[in-house]
């Protein structure tokens, strides 16, 4: 998905977002009183022009994404906003599965591992059909599995963060991507 007309990004300057829509200013010292600064006019036409939001909202303490979701919401932007992140993370993980394995996809074998033989008494859990975000309800039906049994998550993407995170919980796993919209993830409880 391109980036939607008008949506503010990390990339585009405090300067820039400022100038064609004042009003922000309030919203960003809101945000954090750190952007008081941007009313002393020598800082807005210096400092601010050089720096992204995606610098700004380091020096706010402010996560990048948060920031980015109050300001496209002040200028009715928001749900644009939020489709279109949603729509790049696939790419983020991509990305992550790159730095980490080197390659595009995370490290599966060619054969099914053994304790999949069980996997058919396995309980689903399709965080397809969660409102909001699954990973808590994912922790809480890791956190119920014994020893010897497992789950399947069913997801839109391969959730690589939370195969990596529940691996260092004693998982094994098995990835088996279905069709472009559902990818099965059996977790085994070692």
């Amino acid at each position: 998905m391109e980036k939607p007309e008008g949506i503010i990004t990390e990339e585009d300057t405090v300067y820039d977002v400022l100038t064609k829509y004042p009003g922000l200013k309030e919203v960003l010292i809101r945000i954090s009183p750190k952007f008081k600064n941007l009313q002393n006019p020598v800082m807005f036409n210096t400092v601010a022009k050089i720096t992204s939001l995606g610098k700004a909202s380091k020096i706010g303490n402010i996560y990048i994404k948060e920031m980015l979701y109050e300001l496209n919401e002040a200028i009715g932007k928001g749900g644009e906003f939020l489709n279109f992140f949603k729509s790049q993370i696939p790419k983020m993980q991509e990305e992550f599965l790159k730095k980490q394995f080197g390659t595009g996809s995370a490290e599966k074998g060619a054969e099914k591992p053994e304790w999949m033989g069980q996997s058919s008494a396995f309980e689903e859990f399709d965080a397809r059909k969660v409102d909001g975000e699954p990973f808590t309800f994912i922790m809480d039906k890791a956190g119920s599995i014994k020893q010897g049994n497992g789950f399947v998550l069913i997801q839109k993407f391969e959730p690589a963060p939370i195969i990596n995170y529940l691996q260092t919980q004693g998982f094994e796993s098995y990835v088996d991507k279905k069709t472009e919209d559902e990818v099965r993830v059996y977790f085994h409880k070692k």
